[in-house]
């Protein structure tokens, strides 16, 4: 499970994130094995099924079935222009969780986070990412805080062509970058691989 003490630690790293993004990965870096838990598995569960109510500032880009036929210049909001990895996730199992919509998010930003303080990427070159395609969490719906959509999930073709336009739309612009899915319920990620 998940300690207060790793709570207040991941909170207090959000905050030196949001005021020194250096020291916040030097942080990572020279303490990683203390620190990973915080920022990953398992804290950053708590964090996600928590997203919309911790909410301070964007740490990444967020598409919607509102956004169709726009994403193709949506992706020139993002500051960076060279992106090495992205990582998207449609919020539908979120570490065995079940679906935590717009909290998803969480997860993005934090594999993004370990993939800078041990894989070497550069923070300004990594873009998480959530897809906000609504929700079958009834909690989430009737939350008055929940950030996401609050309408059901999308399903069959009209949820491909959205993950069709979406990958045309980082590929289009970062052609080299990594693209990791993470967290899609299973029913998507054996077709979505194909």
């Amino acid at each position: 499970g998940v300690s207060p003490d790793n709570i207040r630690k991941w909170k207090v790293l959000q905050s030196v994130q949001d005021r020194n993004e250096t020291l916040f990965y030097r942080l990572l870096m020279d303490n990683f094995h203390e620190m990973a838990p915080i920022i990953y598995t398992p804290t950053v569960g708590w964090a996600c099924s928590h997203f919309s109510h911790l909410f301070r500032r964007s740490r990444g880009m967020f598409f919607s079935p509102q956004d169709r036929g726009d994403m193709a210049s949506m992706v020139y909001n993002w500051p960076s222009s060279q992106v090495d990895a992205v990582v998207v996730t449609d919020g539908s199992r979120v570490l065995g969780m079940g679906d935590l919509g717009l909290g998803g998010l969480g997860i993005s930003i934090g594999k993004l986070d370990l993939y800078v303080a041990a894989g070497g990427f550069h923070p300004r070159r990594v873009l998480p990412v959530v897809l906000d395609i609504g929700t079958a969490n009834q909690k989430l719906l009737a939350d008055p805080k929940y950030l996401g959509l609050k309408q059901p999930r999308l399903e069959g073709e009209e949820y491909y062509s959205f993950i069709d336009e979406f990958m045309a739309a980082i590929q289009l612009r970062w052609p080299t970058a990594l693209i990791q899915f993470e967290d899609f319920q299973s029913k998507h990620a054996a077709t979505l691989l194909n």
